[in-house]
């Protein structure tokens, strides 16, 4: 089975997806409580686990048409999004560490992708 285009790109939308996900729950984890009323009100909590379930959606659909070999891989963007994300909105610190772990995975991800 070879795997299509449209499935590559569906899961680069997925680990974009993911990382917005993470970063909404990152947010909302500090405000996670046993009081129901604050619990409910946690929206960016609740956004952030809808955008993982609709992620994990795109993904089995992809996953239907290709090879899993093919496009897990490109569900380590997601760490390269996090980081741009971190950096951009919490004031995190991208190392010159994390800059060469972010280039590694664009070339495996790259060479990957090119084998597809």
């Amino acid at each position: 089975m070879e795997t299509p285009i449209w499935a590559i790109g569906l899961f680069i939308i997925v680990s974009v997806m993911s990382a917005v996900a993470t970063f909404f729950v990152k947010i909302g984890a500090p405000k996670i409580t046993r009081n129901i009323k604050r619990l409910v009100k946690n929206w960016h909590f609740f956004f952030g686990i809808s955008i993982y379930g609709l992620a994990t959606i795109l993904s089995l659909i992809a996953l239907k048409f290709g090879q899993l070999s093919v496009l897990y891989p490109f569900v380590a963007l997601q760490y390269v999004w996090a980081n741009i994300l971190s950096k951009k909105y919490l004031g995190e610190k991208i190392t010159a560490l994390k800059w060469a772990g972010i280039a590694l995975i664009f070339v495996g991800v790259s060479l990957i992708g090119m084998g597809a």
